[in-house]
């Protein structure tokens, strides 16, 4: 949120070195400077709190307040720090303040000036800043809505909360007779590091423009010797941290998956994948616990992997197969069992079915030489029929598919830090968000 907005300063004939002028103030005879000269139009006093009519030629006091607490500005009334490459002076400082559930939340605003550029506001809230100007455009409407998006400069907006801001204290002076308890509806749409906001009074209507400011970069332009406070919760309009490292690890993660596919098309290419041994078998209930021995065949090649592929016609039944794979020369045996079943029916006018009819096995790091099989089947069923082959250096997409999985770890991680940012963000807005909801901002 921010300041009320000016009227754009008419334009300076001529550059010419700034005004200014001192004069007593006429409620406690407290020494006034005014900076602003004839673009200000009161000045609030800093000791009584009386604010004086400057275009009235024996300062007329406009109003008088007391004020429970005094504030004093972090950056001093009268300090010249050079923001966006413009000089500007500090002139007025004022609080205000909003209701919301019973809660009141209090910022600060600071009038700049420069007497060739006009009038600036910096604001502040929980220890984050932006720069404010008044908008020479009128944002438009994306929607019907009373609080839907709006575009300005080809950006759209989002709205974020629209609440009735009062004027708290003051002093300095401004280019308004500004009074305590001045107040105005204020809506803030935002689009970060972005700000828009409007004022609407009884009488009129105005936008201005913010960009989210570094606490360091007030500081340095100040020259402020004071502890930079610790920023309190995020902003409305505060750059996410998450957004801005989202390219680096996307094009990481994009040059970690293509050196994936390159490594597995590698693999794929150098891989036998050769058929070594093929062959198909009877089961019949006579012939149980008889053991099978397979031709001797030749697993060629370095060491790698085996696939044993069996496949079986049972239905409605069952297939064991106790198999080993048997080296001739060393006696080395890999033993495993495997279960083919297939079960199938119709059940309350619906088919249903469960089991396969086929399996398969890997064996890792098999070394090269003469093996054979030894099958031991067993099953429920009278005759079953039944086939194995084997496969020798088989290509796994499995490792590709596991390094892929992997490889998204971190970019879900990112994502889901960067929604938890704009959880918090939002929570204080009018349109709070849910951990499941959706956001444009993801």
């Amino acid at each position: 949120m921010d300041g009320r907005p000016e009227t754009a300063p008419p334009p300076l004939p001529a550059p010419a070195p700034p005004r200014v002028k001192s004069f007593h103030c006429p409620s406690c005879g407290n020494t006034l400077t005014v900076r602003g000269m004839e673009q200000t139009e009161s000045l609030a006093c800093g000791s009584c709190q009386s604010v004086i009519d400057l275009t009235d030629e024996n300062f007329k006091i406009i109003s008088t307040y007391a004020v429970r607490i005094k504030h004093e500005p972090v950056v001093p009334l009268g300090s010249r720090g050079k923001l966006r490459g413009e000089l500007f002076e500090v002139i007025g400082f004022l609080r205000r303040k909003i209701e919301v559930e019973g809660v009141e939340y209090e910022w600060s605003e600071y009038l700049l000036f420069n007497p060739y550029k006009g009038f600036r506001w910096l604001t502040e809230y929980n220890g984050h800043w932006n720069l404010v100007k008044t908008t020479t455009n009128t944002p438009k409407p994306l929607s019907s809505e009373e609080q839907g998006p709006v575009s300005y400069l080809g950006e759209t907006f989002r709205h974020f909360q629209t609440a009735h801001a009062q004027v708290s204290y003051v002093i300095g002076e401004f280019y308004w007779k500004v009074r305590v308890g001045e107040r105005a509806w204020v809506s803030d749409y935002i689009a970060p590091p972005l700000v828009l906001s409007k004022e609407a009074t009884d009488t009129e209507l105005t936008w201005s423009i913010g960009e989210y400011l570094e606490p360091d970069t007030v500081w340095n332009s100040f020259q402020l010797k004071t502890p930079v406070p610790a920023r309190i919760g995020i902003a409305p309009n505060q750059p996410s941290p998450f957004n801005a490292r989202s390219a680096a690890i996307w094009r990481t993660w994009l040059i970690l998956f293509l050196t994936a596919i390159f490594i597995q098309v590698l693999f794929l290419l150098l891989s036998n994948n050769k058929l070594v041994y093929e062959n198909a078998f009877a089961f019949h209930q006579a012939d149980a616990e008889k053991a099978r021995v397979t031709e001797i065949f030749e697993l060629p090649g370095r060491q790698s992997n085996v696939v044993i592929q069996s496949r079986a016609n049972v239905s409605n039944n069952w297939l064991f197969l106790n198999m080993a794979l048997i080296n001739e020369e060393t006696g080395t045996a890999y033993d495993f069992g495997r279960e083919l079943s297939y079960y199938s029916g119709v059940e309350g006018g619906e088919a249903w079915s469960e089991g396969s009819l086929s399996d398969e096995v890997i064996l890792p790091e098999v070394p090269g030489g003469r093996y054979y099989l030894r099958i031991e089947p067993d099953s429920e069923a009278r005759d079953v029929n039944y086939s194995i082959r084997v496969f020798r250096d088989v290509p796994r997409w499995s490792y590709f598919f596991y390094t892929v999985a992997a490889l998204f770890v971190l970019p879900v991680f990112h994502w889901f830090r960067g929604r938890t940012y704009e959880v918090h963000r939002w929570a204080e807005s009018d349109h709070p968000m849910s951990s499941s909801s959706d956001s444009e901002d993801d």
